[in-house]
């Protein structure tokens, strides 16, 4: 009984007008051959199962046919036989990915110098040839550059970018382009017609469609679905075999999701599952039906884009549902989630909450930006949130007229803080409760973090003890509060670091903001200066006279300590006579 010999290696092209959708290339190669224009070295590259093999195999039948050179290599002498069966003594078909290293390249290197055996020409066919390593290129690239005539290189590889420039600057390349939906459905068709079998054309369609643009794929996908198949190949056994979704089920979600149905999505999602089908592939089949709506869109039914194999008026209803903008962010998401489902302990969920934030606006933001009005529970919602704040500031309101209330006598009694003599600090009012209502709002609060931050990136270590014994008060349009738990520390606070830290609040607020500290409830003033002490004849009001001192007379070597005890004690200097 003779072997099984699968569809893809039966029907592989024999010959150069055999080749399905690389008419370029065979054209080329058929033109070389007739005008005696032959490389010593080739350099094939494309996606799998474009056809850059079995075009190595024609042209090696085509050099050494009997009859040849030829481009139509006759497929029955001895060589076209030998060729076919993988027992020809003068081409070698070599695996890179298996022999890459440099002792292989060696190896063949010895070999290219002796003469064919039966025919004209050795070839040498390297599949997949940027798995070679650097040392393995280095040592091919002198044969590769000047074979012997004899001689033909044949390298293939799906990832010309890792083929090093020197090899490929020494080939003649030719680019394998992705096979059309059309030209692969063309092929099948007449393959079964040749096979003898029964198909009908969606099935044929659906299996070019899932070949992803490589022959190969399409005849293995065939020869499992006839094998399987009791009679004809139908759409149905198609879909059942390679676990597709079907775009009755497409049609269904992608309503649901239009109309925000999250029950229905989720019950598509379970039904699907129980039959079998796998979460990675529905995402990809709806991903491909929003692209036909994404593309019917833009500009119609293009034939040339391979669309999703979808009758006009499924489009045309179903494009109507959303806006371009919405369809690529829908996209857009579902590619995340086909990422996402990788490093997912559970997929399943994953794949819910991406349908579920398309389906729902109100859990895709990416969804509304892209034009889709939000639905009423958003709006419900933020109503809700504006009423529990109109609340919460009236509450706050009343709390502060309160304590606006309370008796301000101590603020009545506080004494005008006069301006010094060397540096000019505005007058500030010192009270416990300050003249207009003190509302907090939820960035006050960040100012004092910001307050303490930049005294510490400022390295005041005395400033910043001082201070952080503190507790933020609250703030006006005017003035900043600050809460000690004592009168001391308070004091120091206001006399030594009041103009310092209210420069700080400037630099944060960009307004003018005046310091008040207090100390358990009881108004804080700056200390009264020193007196100098009473004479007979000097009246009980005289103060002391303030000594102007301007620091840029004095010299830097005594400047330094009297800026220091400025910080500490003030900056009021006052004159105080001896006792005699």
């Amino acid at each position: 009984m003779m072997a099984y010999i699968a569809l893809y290696r039966k029907w592989r092209p024999g010959s150069f007008k055999d080749l399905v959708g690389q008419e370029h290339i065979s054209r080329t190669l058929s033109n070389a051959i007739t005008s005696g224009r032959i490389g010593h070295a080739y350099l094939f590259a494309g996606p799998r199962g474009t056809g850059k093999t079995s075009t190595a195999k024609i042209l090696a039948k085509a050099l050494n046919c009997e009859h040849g050179p030829t481009p139509d290599p006759c497929g029955e002498c001895d060589q076209c036989r030998k060729i076919n069966n993988g027992s020809s003594m003068d081409v070698f078909e070599i695996d890179a990915a298996s022999n890459r290293g440099i002792d292989e390249i060696r190896d063949l290197r010895e070999t290219v110098k002796f003469a064919p055996v039966d025919g004209r020409y050795k070839v040498y066919i390297i599949d997949e040839v940027h798995m070679l390593t650097s040392e393995a290129f280095n040592a091919l690239l002198k044969t590769l550059e000047e074979p012997p005539s004899h001689v033909v290189f044949i390298l293939a590889t799906t990832e010309a970018h890792k083929v090093p420039a020197t090899i490929q600057s020494r080939c003649q390349r030719y680019d394998f382009k992705r096979i059309t939906v059309e030209e692969i459905r063309d092929r099948l068709a007449y393959v079964v017609q040749e096979m003898g079998l029964e198909a009908e054309d969606e099935a044929l369609t659906m299996i070019a469609i899932q070949a992803d643009g490589g022959l190969r794929d399409a005849l293995s996908i065939l020869d499992q679905c006839s094998a399987l198949s009791e009679g004809a190949v139908t759409a149905d056994r198609v879909r059942q075999i390679l676990g597709l979704v079907g775009h009755d089920w497409i049609y269904r979600m992608t309503t649901a999701l239009a109309g925000h149905k999250s029950q229905t999505v989720l019950e598509i999602i379970a039904e699907l599952l129980r039959d079998g089908k796998d979460l990675k592939q529905i995402l990809a089949e709806l991903s491909l039906h929003l692209r036909s709506l994404m593309i019917y869109q833009a500009a119609g039914t293009l034939e040339q884009m391979d669309l999703y194999a979808e009758p006009e008026d499924v489009l045309k209803e179903q494009s109507q549902l959303f806006p371009s903008e919405a369809i690529m962010a829908m996209i857009q998401r579902i590619h995340e989630a086909m990422n996402e489902m990788k490093w997912s302990p559970q997929p399943r969920i994953t794949v819910e909450v991406a349908l579920l934030s398309l389906c729902h606006p109100q859990q895709a933001a990416v969804v509304q930006s892209a034009g889709m009005a939000p639905s009423a529970p958003v709006a419900s919602s933020a109503a809700a949130d504006d009423d529990r704040i109109a609340q919460l500031e009236a509450k706050l309101a009343q709390v502060t007229a309160a304590l606006a209330a309370r008796p301000a006598a101590a603020a009545s009694t506080k004494p005008a803080v006069r301006k010094p003599a060397v540096r000019s600090v505005p007058p500030v009012t010192v009270q416990a409760t300050p003249a207009e209502p003190v509302v907090i709002h939820a960035e006050d609060a960040q100012v004092w973090d910001t307050l303490l931050k930049k005294i510490s990136e400022a390295h005041k270590a005395p400033m910043l003890a001082c201070v952080s014994q503190g507790q933020f008060a609250g703030m006006t349009e005017r003035q900043f509060f600050i809460q000690f738990k004592g009168t001391l520390m308070a004091s120091l606070t206001m006399r030594n670091y009041r103009s310092q830290l209210e420069g700080l609040l400037q630099e944060i607020t960009g307004r003018e903001l005046h310091l008040s500290c207090s100390g358990e409830d009881t108004p804080m003033t700056p200390p009264p200066r020193p007196q100098k002490p009473k004479q007979p004849k000097a009246a009980a009001s005289e103060e002391p006279p303030v000594i102007p001192v301007d620091l840029n007379d004095i010299p830097p070597a005594e400047r330094a300590p009297l800026e220091k005890a400025f910080d500490y004690f003030g900056d009021q200097v006052v004159g105080i006579e001896e006792e005699k």
